[in-house]
């Protein structure tokens, strides 16, 4: 399999703070992770609320973020079934694991995988995850999506208080941010009550 990133998706990385990188996986073991996230029915409600966390875990100097007073929420679903079948955990380990070492500036290590799935009116408030792993990637395992549908990554500059920069949930695709280097807020917006579909994910935590 020919090398999955390039010079610039390490550069990216580093002075960014996030990269983007497309057909990650080989085609028909994306379908193969599709078709498992079409098949699960036991999924996990999550609906959080964290009080002040905006003073705090979240606090930003940016005036356009969550302030102080405003509560951190986030409404998702996630599988554990996913999380452990084989399909997930060989793709991870052999294909995706290697990706993060090679592209990522640091060691890392431990790695955290999550199966997501959002469903209409679910979404993640305004976060930061330098607490949680150095490095952070989400694999997109969606094959249809539209940019109205909602459910779209967000993710405000390190520098720049008005830029954001919004990421497409692009069937096999992947996005890594760097938490270690920058403490870049981001967002995903609610998804649609008109989203044909649920907006699915795995999404890893390393230290």
């Amino acid at each position: 399999m020919e090398t999955l990133y390039t010079s610039e998706n390490i550069k990216n990385l580093n002075t960014k703070g996030f990269t983007i990188i497309d057909n990650v996986l080989p085609l028909e073991l994306a379908e193969e992770i599709y078709d498992a996230y079409c098949e699960e029915t036991e999924w996990d409600l999550f609906n959080q609320v964290r009080e002040n966390h905006y003073s705090h875990v979240f606090k930003s100097p940016n005036p356009f973020l969550p302030q102080e007073g405003e509560a951190y929420s986030a409404k998702f679903n996630r599988s554990s079934n996913l999380e452990n079948l084989n399909l997930i955990k060989n793709t991870f380990n052999n294909i995706l694991v290697p990706l993060l070492k090679s592209v990522s500036p640091f060691h890392v290590d431990e790695f955290d995988v999550r199966c997501y799935k959002l469903d209409k009116n679910d979404y993640y408030r305004t976060h930061i995850d330098d607490y949680a792993g150095t490095i952070n990637l989400i694999y997109y395992v969606n094959k249809e999506w539209r940019w109205d549908w909602g459910g779209i990554l967000n993710v405000l500059s390190h520098d720049d208080l008005e830029l954001c920069e919004s990421i497409f949930p692009k069937f096999n695709r992947a996005v890594l941010l760097n938490n270690k280097v920058f403490r870049s807020p981001h967002f995903v917006s609610s998804v649609e009550p008109f989203a044909l579909n649920s907006r699915y994910s795995i999404v890893s935590f390393n230290k």
